[in-house]
């Protein structure tokens, strides 16, 4: 007998507030020096890689921006309804191309692949699962991680999006 999809909704809504109050109770515990420590490790980390010159210009320019967000907090959260940016133009540009490469599969005598479409959606899964609990918790990582994070993502969702089937 099928699932009632009703219940099956729930029981997502359930695990997601969950998750929601877990991050909440997180940041509620996490201490300024926690905070700050983590902070100074990133510091040292751009210090190390690049050179004192170059963590100073990058704070010096960390400042300026905070400086400019607080004098104009009104404006932008004015123009946050306005707003045409995308968020990531190398994703978007990856699923639309992984979308092609399935239309153009569509018409030619060869299948879909169920593994890799299996495997895009896991990495996708993995990524974004990790990238969310990155924002969550405040971890220091290196800033290669970024970079290679939305790689994956795109990697993973042309993956994904190329070797759907040919009839949904």
């Amino acid at each position: 007998m099928a699932k009632d999809q009703k219940e099956q909704g729930s029981f997502t809504a359930l695990w997601m507030v969950l998750a929601l109050i877990v991050a909440i109770g997180t940041w509620m515990l996490i201490t300024p020096e926690h905070l700050l420590k983590s902070l100074a490790g990133e510091r040292a980390f751009v210090t190390q890689l690049s050179g004192q010159q170059a963590d100073q210009w990058i704070f010096g320019k960390m400042i300026s921006v905070s400086a400019g967000q607080i004098n104009s907090v009104s404006d932008a959260i004015k123009d946050t309804a306005i707003s045409k940016d995308t968020p990531s133009p190398f994703t978007i540009a990856v699923a639309i191309d992984g979308y092609s490469t399935r239309m153009i599969r569509t018409f030619q005598f060869s299948s879909q692949s169920p593994i890799r479409h299996r495997i895009g959606v896991l990495i996708s899964t993995v990524v974004m699962s990790g990238v969310a609990i990155w924002l969550v918790l405040p971890i220091p990582l290196p800033s290669v991680v970024a970079p290679l994070a939305i790689a994956s993502i795109g990697w993973a969702t042309w993956m994904w999006v190329s070797n759907l089937q040919k009839r949904i």
